[in-house]
């Protein structure tokens, strides 16, 4: 008897629970969710390839003369193209120049010279009052000393290039990012001096598996933008070059990417989103969409009832923020993108049509 009534009140209590459960979720609003229509699309298979921030030019800047570093710019400093970047002592060369200056004032007052002696003989020798033999001599003078004259010119202008050399300017707009030689050192020809790079132009390197030539290649041809991301954020670029040429080791080739739109660092590490195989048209829904659960991949349809429908799905290719499936779903579906973690099959929902009303709707 006793045990009879204990099953009684077993059987009570859950009919009481379940009774006060179905009072209660009427008593409750219908949860919120945003929903996205499936759609077909055209999409094709892509990798993640990890790729590096570079610069158009990142150069090592040297010196042309010998000299002592008299003047030496600062680490970090932007410069403009033309500007002074470092100066070598120019005192030895500014005397060079006075004395090529001399050398010149000299053998062009010497060529100056002879001209007139060569015109008075060559007067003399009509009225046979000179010998031809002066007039020859004097006219051989004559061209060595525009041969003279020509030599110190040409000096004169090495030592004008040189002095030119002693500064040392920017080839181009950039930033000041290391020092190679120290204020006060006796540099040599060719002693690099300062690290100069070019922060303006912008450009990612990236390597990627030659098998994926032709599905990149018509990438780069139809100038189609590709999708790039990093810890500063995402973006969509162009490809700017195609090296289409492996190492026999790695076999990868080598492109560039347009990054002259953003401000990001010289060096920051990116992913790029390359394409690896042909592209076909799927029916895709974003990939807020699934839900990842250990006996597999599902969806939740919203249908003309506003009641959640559960359906199974296999995943296929995937590009950006769409995914392709596999499944009881149709173009033009209404899915749930978000607000499906609580859901359950058959429940009602109200649709909220951007993420801030579905927020609100919950903290009320």
């Amino acid at each position: 008897m006793l045990r009879l009534n204990f099953s009684y009140s077993l059987i009570l209590l859950f009919t009481t629970a379940t009774f006060s459960l179905s009072v209660l979720s009427q008593n409750f609003p219908a949860p919120s969710v945003n929903v996205v229509q499936a759609k077909t699309t055209a999409l094709a298979p892509i990798s993640w390839v990890s790729g590096t921030i570079v610069s158009k030019n990142d150069s090592k800047l040297a010196a042309v003369i010998s000299g002592r570093l008299v003047d030496l710019v600062e680490i970090g400093k932007k410069v403009r193209r033309g500007d002074v970047l470092a100066k070598i002592d120019d005192k030895t060369l500014q005397i060079q120049l006075k004395e090529d200056q001399a050398s010149v004032i000299k053998a062009q007052a010497t060529l100056t010279y002879l001209q007139s002696e060569l015109k008075r003989k060559q007067s003399l020798a009509k009225q046979n009052l000179s010998a031809i033999t002066e007039l020859d001599k004097t006219r051989s003078e004559r061209d060595i000393a525009q041969g003279d004259l020509t030599v110190v010119k040409s000096k004169l202008a090495q030592t004008q290039q040189q002095l030119d050399y002693s500064q040392l300017k920017s080839p181009f707009d950039g930033l000041v990012v290391e020092r190679l030689s120290n204020l006060g050192e006796y540099v040599n020809n060719g002693t690099a001096i300062i690290r100069l790079v070019e922060t303006s132009e912008l450009e990612a390197s990236v390597f990627i598996p030659i098998t994926s030539y032709q599905f990149v290649k018509s990438t780069y041809d139809a100038r189609t933008p590709i999708a790039i991301k990093s810890a500063l954020g995402n973006a969509n670029v162009k490809i700017k070059s195609l090296v289409p040429v492996a190492n026999n080791r790695s076999h990868l080739m080598e492109a560039r990417l347009d990054l002259s739109k953003l401000d990001w660092p010289i060096g920051l590490n990116i992913k790029v989103a390359i394409a690896n195989g042909s592209t076909k048209n799927v029916l895709a829904v974003p990939r807020d969409a699934l839900i990842l659960r250990r006996d597999g991949i599902s969806i939740f349809k919203v249908g003309k009832d506003n009641k959640a429908q559960k359906i199974a799905v296999n995943v296929g290719i995937g590009a950006g923020e769409w995914v392709e499936i596999i499944g009881k779903v149709n173009p033009g579906d209404n899915i749930v993108v978000r607000g499906s973690e609580r859901l359950q099959p058959g429940q009602a929902v109200q649709i909220k049509s951007n993420n801030q009303s579905l927020v609100s709707s919950q903290s009320n």
